[in-house]
């Protein structure tokens, strides 16, 4: 008899608390999907109006928090579980790190399903998290998952990694649901940027979707676009094959094709001819890709790492040219070998 997709981790009620900081939509997701296999998940957010306003169900995802789904503002929460799993935006990770660290008694599992690098720090962010929190093991769960689709219940797969064992098979464990497959991983930084540039990647299929352009355009962005991940990530010491899987390809394709993606909307915006600041407006949500944009050029250019795409885009939200030029420079660079 063939095994369930979901065969290698029993899917059990684990009869221990989760925390999950961070009370927006994914982390939210999350709370939902796994609200039965925990006897409580405290979800956690420092703004109390956003507390205040989720009230029993999510304004966005339109599904109601079950009973044993506590949400609060008051961080101390984390020392009555076993595992915390940090699902903020990429720009606050530093200060949740150290927000936690004083309720944290050296048994806790840590992850985060933030994407993006830790930009005050200029690093990734398993780098600031081994400075802040150096005893316990870092981990990242990524892939290709839109909140929206988790908590209807349609199949999805997702990446937990870790160079720790023991840390990845927890997670790993506690992650998977009867429709949420998890796979392990040990490259953290290939995952890390693939989960990163891939957003940015998304703001130029925007932009060109924005302008009219079609299918054909689509996939050369993408194509072109994992092969600029591929090369920064390898040469911060990924490994290639990461970027053929979930948190590399997959999420690069579902990032790129589907308006639920903020980053993809975000370049839809901008080819629009609205400003960052009025396209950022408009979305009325992170978009971690004009986040990590920045970084993500200083980085490449530091290791002498061509990404033309992701340069392009660049130029666009800093004014110095308007998409549909960006466009044209991409198609008029000389031909070279794939």
């Amino acid at each position: 008899m063939a095994k369930s997709w979901t065969s290698d981790y029993k899917i059990v009620i684990m009869q221990k608390s989760l925390t999950i900081i961070g009370a927006g939509a994914w982390g939210s997701a999350l709370a939902i999907i796994l609200s039965d296999k925990f006897d409580n998940i405290f979800l956690n957010d420092r703004d109390k109006e956003i507390i205040k306003k989720l009230g029993k169900q999510h304004p966005v995802l339109s599904r109601p928090f079950t009973n044993n789904i506590i949400l609060n503002h008051d961080i101390s929460s984390v020392a009555k579980s076993e595992g915390i799993l940090i699902a903020t935006p990429s720009y606050v990770f530093s200060n949740v790190l150290e927000n936690i660290k004083p309720h944290l008694n050296g048994q806790h599992h840590i992850a985060w399903a933030t994407k993006g690098f830790d930009f005050h720090n200029k690093c990734f962010l398993h780098e600031t998290f081994d400075k802040i929190l150096p005893t316990y093991n870092a981990c990242i769960i990524s892939g290709p998952t839109f909140a929206t689709e988790i908590v209807e219940k349609k199949p999805a797969a997702i990446v937990v990694a870790s160079k720790n064992k023991i840390t990845r098979d927890f997670w790993a464990r506690t992650i998977q649901t009867n429709t949420l497959r998890a796979y392990t991983n040990i490259d953290i930084i290939g995952v890390q940027v693939g989960g990163s540039v891939k957003n940015i990647i998304a703001i130029a299929a925007g932009i060109a979707s924005g302008l009219g352009f079609g299918a054909n355009t689509q996939a050369a962005l993408i194509t072109r676009g994992l092969a600029e991940m591929t090369r920064l990530g390898v040469s911060l010491g990924a490994k290639k094959s990461t970027f053929q899987g979930l948190s590399g390809m997959g999420d690069l394709v579902l990032t790129c094709s589907d308006d639920l993606s903020r980053n993809r909307r975000f370049g839809k915006e901008l080819a629009n001819n609205n400003s960052p600041e009025k396209a950022l407006n408009n979305i009325g949500a992170t978009v971690e890709g004009f986040n990590a944009l920045r970084l993500v050029i200083e980085i490449s250019k530091k290791h002498q790492i061509e990404m033309p795409i992701c340069e392009q885009v660049l130029s666009v939200v800093q004014g110095r040219n308007t998409p549909a030029n960006a466009v044209n420079e991409l198609l008029l660079r000389e031909p070279h070998q794939e």
